[in-house]
């Protein structure tokens, strides 16, 4: 058996649980751009349990709100029955480590949406804890309508 050749697999045996490791606990960084009827990316995957850092900039010319929910079995009617809805099935209730910066400044308390003005910029982070698809979208009047939606995966 030649040791030389022996040796370098032996090493990748013994590296390898580490890398993963080193890469399963990195933070998933995305950034998601609000416009005119449409965010880009129009889609999201995350893996649960790993700490996400959603960056969210509104680089439209009119106010924008990020909001990730739950997919609802049949649609509220309503910005009120939205906001029921939201307020009970936002993507990051439940997750860890919660914090939101908008232009810099800490946001306290809970939150269901994240709005921005235009040239504004948030940073949302958390550990999502919940796997499966969920809405992320805009509501404001006639947004949502014209199609400013897309779709987070947490696997």
């Amino acid at each position: 058996m030649n040791s030389k050749r022996f040796l370098p697999a032996a090493a990748l045996l013994v590296a390898a649980p580490f890398a993963y490791a080193a890469q399963a606990g990195t933070t998933q960084k995305v950034t998601v751009t609000m416009s005119e009827m449409m965010f880009m990316p129009m889609k999201l995957s995350f893996q649960a349990g790993r700490k996400v850092e959603l960056t969210i900039v509104d680089g439209g010319r009119a106010p924008h709100e990020f909001q990730a929910y739950d997919v609802p079995k049949n649609s509220p009617s309503g910005e009120e029955a939205w906001d029921a809805y939201i307020e009970k099935h936002a993507w990051w209730l439940g997750a860890k480590d919660v914090k939101l910066t908008v232009n810099g400044k800490a946001k306290a308390g809970s939150f269901m949406e994240v709005n921005l003005k235009p040239g504004e910029k948030a940073v949302l982070t958390f550990t999502p804890t919940k796997k499966g698809t969920f809405e992320m979208a805009c509501h404001y009047p006639g947004h949502y309508e014209s199609g400013m939606k897309g779709a987070v995966t947490v696997k």
